[in-house]
């Protein structure tokens, strides 16, 4: 079939993008700010260094971000922080010897509950559960599309610490334990689920350095194979 070696770029590719996700340690960090604000608008959700590489189809995938961009919604009442937001994945495509072939664009919704927080200016520790997620985009030709796994919850925590006493800065963390579900539209299109993918929030300059690291890491694994 004409679909075939396509096809198994493609299945190679997604298994590739939910191993890069899965199989890494979190970095933890704080973002400092000037009012107690969730959500953080702006700054990546992302995992420490990981590399995914797939010989057979001459393809790696560099670990990638999710950042929530602009603000839809965001309700207080008994129950806690209702938040709908805007959010996207970037993520780039690279040959086996480092060099970006492509990049992975994703962007769409989430839905997030906080729940306690009943307050815009609530100070303290709080569960979180990702609602809804939907995430797409173009890769290979087709659109790759995440979404939340409905089998199991998504969880983490929310904090908000004033800073030093001072009441003016406000130190704030975040993170999750998703899972995810993975869908290509090749024919026949092609589905898989993975979890927990341990994101947390990571502000600048950490990020870069995550990405940088990984680039370096495809080096490494590159030298490793030519040997």
């Amino acid at each position: 079939m004409m679909f075939g070696p396509h096809r198994r770029f493609s299945a190679a590719l997604t298994a590739g993008i939910i191993t890069l996700l899965a199989c890494v340690t979190t970095a933890r960090a704080s973002v400092v700010s000037a009012t107690p604000t969730l959500p953080v608008l702006g700054v990546p959700y992302a995992s420490s260094i990981g590399v995914g590489c797939f010989p057979a189809v001459g393809a790696c995938v560099v670990p990638g971000t999710i950042t929530l961009t602009s603000l839809v919604s965001s309700t207080f009442d008994s129950s806690g922080q209702n938040i709908v937001a805007n959010a996207s994945y970037v993520g780039t495509l690279t040959n086996l010897g480092g060099v970006p072939i492509g990049s992975v664009n994703l962007s769409g919704t989430l839905e997030e509950e906080i729940f306690g927080r009943t307050s815009p200016s609530a100070l303290g520790i709080w569960a979180t559960e990702l609602l809804a997620l939907s995430l797409s985009g173009p890769v290979l030709g087709h659109t790759l599309t995440l979404t939340l796994d409905p089998a199991v919850p998504s969880t983490g925590f929310s904090s908000i610490m004033a800073e030093g006493g001072q009441g003016d800065r406000f130190r704030i963390d975040s993170f999750f334990d998703v899972f995810v579900e993975l869908s290509l539209d090749t024919i026949p299109p092609l589905s898989t689920t993975r979890g927990p993918l341990h994101l947390s929030l990571v502000p600048e300059p950490s990020t870069w350095l995550l990405l940088i690291g990984g680039i370096a890491g495809l080096g490494c694994l590159r030298r490793r194979h030519t040997a």
